[in-house]
């Protein structure tokens, strides 16, 4: 009997759903009460049961008289009830080829801390920015966002690494920026808009692969960088960036 109810489940019955309807096979029509007494369990239960496999074709009611009988489907239905079941894991298993990946960005932003690195100097400005183009490069969309700072810039952001920008169309990395501040040109393979009314903000931020990266000036006025690695961050912070893109005209 407990193989029985074991392979049973396996099809997606319950333990008690297994149970009512091997003792249907034995018992044969029999009624609520009859069900009760060769299963052991109360007649409430066994009714709710008895519908849950009717639902599942795996049993039928008729009347006779006054009362109300239960027949157990034949065994054959079970093959079935496999056979769709196997065809729903196919589906999902293929569904989820294009889930995963919107798992993965649902995963990596919940309970996980993102991983955070702190840079100093102009050094630690060249790290950040090469990690861009490495990042940008093995990515499938080439495509980056910036907030430019015109304070950040004037403060050397390029200075460790005058070849950024060549060394970004060389690779066929595009970029959207919004400057914020007057000030700012496009290159090539970029797209530019501007929020001239806030000038000199401190703070020069870049979202790109899965990471967004934050260049500063610290209160001594020496550039400093972090960059924080978070899925559920990236893509918070780029459905930020591009709702105010849109906005931008």
């Amino acid at each position: 009997m407990e193989s029985y109810e074991s392979i049973l489940m396996e099809l997606g019955l319950g333990q008690k759903e297994a149970r009512v309807y091997i003792a249907l096979l034995k018992e044969g029509p029999s009624s609520v009460r009859q069900m009760a007494a060769a299963t052991g369990l109360n007649r409430g239960t066994v009714f709710d049961l008895l519908k849950a496999l009717q639902t599942s074709g795996l049993a039928r009611y008729y009347n006779e008289k006054t009362r109300q009988y239960f027949v157990a489907a034949s065994p054959v239905k079970l093959k079935e009830l496999a056979e769709e079941r196997a065809r729903d894991v196919a589906k999902a298993s293929a569904a989820l080829n294009d889930l995963v990946p919107e798992l993965e960005s649902l995963y990596d932003s919940g309970d996980k801390h993102p991983a955070a690195r702190m840079y100093e100097g102009l050094e630690g400005v060249r790290t950040i920015l090469e990690d861009t183009l490495e990042t940008m490069s093995a990515e499938k969309e080439k495509e980056y966002y910036v907030y430019s700072s015109s304070a950040v810039r004037d403060a050397g952001l390029y200075a460790s690494f005058p070849d950024y920008t060549a060394e970004r169309i060389a690779a066929g990395v595009n970029v959207k920026t919004i400057s914020l501040g007057r000030h700012g040109s496009t290159s090539g393979l970029d797209e530019r808009k501007w929020i001239e009314a806030i000038e000199g903000t401190p703070t020069y931020i870049l979202i790109y692969g899965g990471k967004v990266a934050y260049i500063f000036l610290s209160k001594t006025g020496e550039l400093m960088g972090l960059i924080m690695e978070n899925r559920g961050l990236f893509t918070t912070q780029k459905l930020l960036f591009m709702e105010l893109w849109q906005r931008l005209g």
